[in-house]
């Protein structure tokens, strides 16, 4: 179901199946992992934008040991609450964490995810084989119109006009962002007079809020996972030096984990 990113066309897979074009005659190869890259140049800031190798990685580490699996959880419950999702979009699905939940709570459903990071979209392909993925901007989906019944969105940039554009009208938009004290003990060891997070936005234009649920718990997270944590988030290279190497010498006993989940239906 990808479409062209440069004129919006149906791309269909090429007779030998290693490529997919659409009837202009743009073509992209398909990777040996299975995904396609469809990130126009125009939407590349660097040679290879996105998330590193190394924080796909750390990534990868936390997700295996699965300390956002009360999150993952918790959007496959809401999501099921909508109705019937024959078509769902993980957008900045990263190295496919989401994605593979998705599969597993909707065995009958096409899954799509893609990602900025081609080494996040690489992993994400070589671990579900059932879904489709591609490198793609979040601002430019690659994707037809009125194409989608559910878009999943955790932590991820996106612009609005765009997931109204590919969702199904009176279908749902599922968006995820961090609770008020989300990493709470992390800001405090980083910054001198931490803040809480911006509360969830419950209006968009030409959508409507249908549900909200709050999410939070604790972790006791070990070394390496704290540094994963960190390595993952925009901590990395925020905050005070001090904090960082106190962080990483000390650890921490507990960390909040606090997420905000946001149902919107799209204005028919």
């Amino acid at each position: 179901m990808w479409a062209c990113p440069h004129c919006r066309l149906p791309l269909q897979a090429s007779p030998d199946g290693g490529s997919i074009t659409c009837a202009r005659g743009h073509a992209f190869d398909l990777a040996r992992e299975g995904y396609v890259n469809l990130l126009s140049a125009n939407r590349k800031r660097t040679h290879d934008p996105g998330d590193s190798a190394d924080m796909v990685a750390a990534r990868r580490r936390v997700h295996d040991a699965n300390l956002y699996g009360p999150l993952a959880e918790a959007v496959c419950q809401q999501l099921a609450t909508t109705g019937q999702v024959g078509t769902v979009l993980d957008l900045g699905c990263g190295e496919g964490f989401y994605t593979r939940a998705l599969l597993r709570a909707l065995p009958d459903s096409a899954v799509y995810g893609i990602d900025i990071s081609r080494a996040a979209i690489r992993l994400a392909a070589k671990q579900s084989k059932e879904a489709c993925f591609a490198v793609a901007s979040t601002y430019q989906l690659p994707l037809p119109e009125d194409s989608l019944d559910a878009v999943v969105r955790i932590f991820a940039p996106s612009e609005d006009a765009e997931v109204m554009r590919v969702l199904k009208p009176g279908h749902c938009y599922l968006e995820v962002s961090p609770g008020p004290r989300h990493l709470w003990q992390v800001r405090e060891a980083l910054y001198e007079e931490p803040r809480e997070h911006a509360p969830a936005r419950v209006n968009i234009p030409g959508m409507a809020l249908s549900q909200q649920v709050q999410l939070q718990y604790e972790l006791a997270p070990d070394a390496r996972e704290l540094a994963d944590i960190i390595s993952m988030t925009p901590f990395a290279h925020r905050g005070q030096g001090i904090g960082r190497a106190r962080l990483r010498q000390a650890g921490l006993a507990a960390v909040t984990m606090a997420f905000s989940l946001c149902i919107f239906r799209l204005d028919t």
